[in-house]
C-alpha cells in the first residue's frame, strides 16, 4: 500500500497537494528548509515584523473561483477583502487604474489610451473572449502535457458544449501577445505596449514579444474576475493549509532542509536535518534539484529573481497621502530612468497593514514592500563591497521612483533592501519567478507534474500551469489527483 508521501518544500503547491492527499488518508510529511511555510507565498521576519516573501494579491477566491473551490474541497474558509481598485500602473506619460468593475475598466481603457481608443477596446474585447475560453479549459481540470487518461479532466465534456471557443483557442494556440497587437495595428503604440509589458513581466515573466497569448489573456484580464487581499497577508493561505494538514493527521517539519533523496527497494529514502525516513512517494515543491531528473530547475532556462525593499511607514501617510490621492492596494511604476546595475521591468509597491512576528496588528504603522525583477546570477558574483554598493544604489533608485508618484520619504521609520541572495537565505532559492510563459513553455512543451523517476512528482511554479500562487495551487491539485489515481489507497 503506497500511502506515505514526503513533500519537499512548503510552497503553496506542495501544501495544496499535501492537504488534498491527507484528506484522502495518505500519510503526509512536509519538509521545509525555512522556519516558516509558504515559499513565494509566505513571509519572513525582519525588525520584529512580518513581511511577505512575494505574492501580495490573491486571485481565484471569488464564488466558484479556482482557488475558492480547492479550499472548499478541504472544508476551509479563507477571510479576505475584495479589491475593487487593486492597482495603478504609472507609465512614462500617463497612469491607468485597474478596476474590478467591467464598465469602469472599459471607460478607463478608453480614457487613458485615447489616441487609439477604438482599437484598444477591440483588442481588449478579443482578449476577454480568449480569456473566457482559457478559463473554461482550466476549470475543466486538464493537466498538460496529457500523459494519462485522467489528465484530460472534464475537458471532453467542456469541448462538446463549447466547440466555438475551443476552435478559437486552436487558432491562437501558438500566437504571442505581439501577434494580437499586430491584428489591431497596435504593435507600435508605445503607451499600450508599456502597460501590457508591465503586467506581463509580473504575470508571465516575459513581455509582449514572447508571452504566449492564451495564458497571457487570462493573466491580463484576471482582475475583472476578482482580486483579493487575504486577511494578514498571503502567508495566511499557506499557514492555513499547513494547519489543515496537521488537523488531517499529517506533519509539517520546519527548519529541516533536505540533503539527499535516494530511490532504493521501491522506497524514497529522504535525509533532512530533522528527518531520515523512507517514503512511498515524493513531491518536490522546492524548486531546486536533488539529483538528475528530480526537478525542472535542471533545465538551463532563465528564471527571474527579485530585488526588494521592506519598509515601515508612519500611519499618518494614510490620512495625508493615500486617502486624498485614492491610491489602490498596489502601484506598478515604469521607471523614468534606467535602473542601476540590475533592475528589470516595473517597480511594484504595495501598502498593507503592519503585523509583528506574532501576527498582531501594529497600530500607527503601514507596511511598504516594493520589488523589481533581477538576475539571480549577477548578485552571486559580486564581492562584499560591490554587493553592498550596488544594493544601496538600486534601493535609492527604486525609492526615488516611488517618491515621484507619492511622497513617502518623510514617513519612513525603517527600510531595508534585499537581493536574490536574500531570498536564498529566507526561502532557500534565489529564483522566485518560475519559467517565462513563452509559447514553448506554456503550449508546446509545458512542464509536467511527473518526473521520469518512479513515484516522484513536481509541484509549484516550475510545473503547468506556471508562475503565480493560483497556478502553483492548481499544480498541487494535479499532483494529488495523479497520486490518487496511480497509487490509490487499498
Amino acid at each position: 500500500m503506497s500511502n506515505t508521501v514526503c513533500v519537499i518544500g512548503a510552497g503553496i503547491g506542495g501544501l495544496m497537494a499535501g492537504a488534498l492527499l491527507a484528506k484522502e488518508g495518505y500519510g503526509v510529511t512536509i519538509l521545509e528548509k525555512a522556519t516558516r511555510v509558504g515559499g513565494s507565498a509566505g513571509s519572513y521576519i525582519r525588525k520584529g515584523h512580518l513581511f511577505p516573501t512575494g505574492a501580495t494579491i490573491a486571485f481565484g477566491l471569488e464564488e466558484n473561483g479556482l482557488l475558492h473551490n480547492l479550499f472548499d474541497s478541504l472544508d476551509m474558509k479563507i477571510a479576505f477583502d475584495w479589491l475593487d481598485h487593486p492597482m495603478d500602473v504609472v507609465m512614462e506619460d500617463r497612469k491607468i487604474s485597474l478596476y474590478q468593475d467591467r464598465a469602469m475598466w472599459k471607460e478607463e481603457l478608453g480614457r487613458v489610451f485615447f489616441e487609439r481608443k477604438d482599437d484598444v477596446l477591440a483588442f481588449w474585447q478579443r482578449l476577454e473572449q480568449l480569456s473566457e475560453a482559457v478559463f473554461g479549459v482550466t476549470s475543466s481540470g486538464v493537466s498538460l502535457p496529457i500523459q494519462k487518461m485522467y489528465d484530460v479532466g472534464k475537458l471532453p465534456k467542456h469541448a462538446l458544449f463549447h466547440a466555438g471557443s475551443m476552435l478559437r483557442l486552436a487558432r491562437h494556440a501558438t500566437h504571442t501577445v505581439e501577434d494580437l497587437l499586430r491584428k489591431y495595428s497596435l504593435e507600435s503604440y508605445e503607451p499600450f505596449r508599456q502597460f501590457l509589458d508591465a503586467q506581463l513581466l509580473d504575470a508571465a515573466q516575459t513581455d509582449c514579444t514572447k508571452a504566449a497569448l492564451l495564458p497571457s489573456s487570462l493573466a491580463l484580464t484576471i482582475y475583472g474576475r476578482g482580486s483579493f487581499y487575504v486577511d494578514k497577508g498571503m502567508s495566511q493561505l499557506s499557514e492555513a493549509l499547513a494547519q489543515r494538514i496537521v488537523e488531517l493527521g499529517g506533519e509539517v517539519v520546519l527548519a529541516s532542509p533536505v540533503k539527499e533523496i535516494v530511490h532504493k527497494e521501491k522506497k524514497w529514502h529522504v535525509a533532512s536535518k530533522k528527518r531520515n525516513e523512507a517514503f512511498d512517494i515524493v513531491i518536490n515543491n522546492s524548486g531546486v534539484s536533488f539529483g538528475p531528473r528530480t526537478s525542472h530547475s535542471e533545465v538551463k532556462e532563465f528564471s527571474w529573481g527579485a530585488f526588494r525593499i521592506d519598509a515601515l511607514l508612519d500611519a499618518s501617510i494614510v490620512e495625508e497621502q493615500l486617502q486624498c490621492k485614492r491610491l489602490p492596494f498596489a502601484l506598478q511604476i515604469v521607471p523614468e530612468q534606467h535602473m542601476v546595475f540590475d533592475g528589470h521591468g516595473p517597480v511594484y509597491a504595495t501598502f498593507q497593514p503592519s503585523y509583528n512576528r506574532r501576527n498582531e496588528r501594529v497600530e500607527g504603522e503601514v507596511m511598504l514592500t516594493c520589488s523589481i525583477h533581477a538576475d539571480p546570477e549577477r548578485w552571486g558574483y559580486l564581492s562584499k563591497d560591490a554587493y553592498e554598493e550596488r544594493k544601496e544604489e538600486l534601493a535609492e533608485t527604486m525609492l526615488g521612483e516611488i517618491e515621484r508618484v507619492l511622497t513617502i520619504e518623510k514617513y519612513i521609520r525603517y527600510s531595508e533592501a534585499g537581493t536574490p541572495e536574500t531570498y536564498k537565505t529566507f526561502i532557500g532559492k534565489s529564483s522566485v519567478g518560475g519559467f517565462p510563459l513563452t509559447v514553448k513553455n506554456a503550449i508546446l512543451r509545458p512542464k509536467s507534474i511527473r518526473s521520469p523517476l518512479p513515484r516522484l512528482y513536481i509541484a509549484g511554479e516550475q510545473s503547468f500551469p506556471g508562475p503565480g500562487t493560483l497556478s502553483s495551487a492548481l499544480s498541487g491539485f494535479h499532483v494529488a489527483r495523479a497520486i490518487r489515481k496511480e497509487y490509490p489507497l487499498k
